[in-house]
């Protein structure tokens, strides 16, 4: 019961007042320039991927390029911290796929993204991981790709925030959202390609 309870509260959807209040939200790109949320979100169905390290932008970006979005489609990544290290992350994630932050934490707020550093059971993989390796080597690439080098250290947000996917309609209503319950717990890439209507997508290994 405890983890059907967990699931449902994964994927609970704001509330209209919750939603508006995110949609007000402004987040930086690579230079500095702040955007309200809901100016980059208007007029196109638009997935947010708030998130938690990198192995999961880098697997989106292979399996399912913009050029696979359907037209009016479009995917926008979102981190916390500051907008510095954001070329450096975008390199390392080799993300096709623009790169903003929300230094405030207000969006990871207004959506309950949880804050924990745990790292699950096991008991369900994600496709998105089969190549990165054991926690301590999550950790360390991780810290990398942030970090990308010493300068970028007091622009990293918290380490133990959790992100997760956000799809939003071309009208700006929530279709679906998905919280990170753990470290290791984005929705599946092959979901999410499905869930935006992808052309095609790459599922080998998954």
């Amino acid at each position: 019961m405890a983890a059907d309870s967990d699931k449902s509260e994964a994927r609970a959807l704001p509330t209209a007042d919750e939603l508006a209040q995110a949609l007000k939200v402004e987040v930086y790109d690579n230079k500095g320039k702040s955007t309200p949320l809901g100016d980059l979100a208007k007029g196109q169905r638009t997935a947010l991927i708030f998130i938690r390290h990198f192995f999961f932008v880098r697997r989106l970006s292979e399996a399912v390029p913009p050029s696979d979005l359907p037209a009016n489609t479009r995917v926008l990544v979102i981190g916390c911290g500051s907008y510095q290290p954001i070329d450096d992350w975008a390199t390392a994630a080799s993300s096709k796929y623009p790169v903003y932050t929300d230094p405030s934490n207000k969006l990871y707020t207004l959506f309950k993204f949880k804050s924990n550093l745990s790292q699950g059971d096991g008991s369900e993989p994600r496709d998105y991981m089969r190549d990165a390796g054991g926690a301590v080597a999550r950790w360390f690439s991780g810290i990398t790709a942030a970090l990308g080098s010493l300068q970028n250290l007091p622009y990293v947000g918290p380490k133990s925030q959790n992100g997760g996917e956000v799809i939003l309609s071309a009208e700006g209503e929530c279709e679906f959202i998905s919280r990170m319950q753990t470290t290791v717990d984005h929705t599946n890439v092959s979901e999410l390609a499905t869930l935006l209507g992808a052309s095609k997508h790459d599922t080998a290994g998954q």
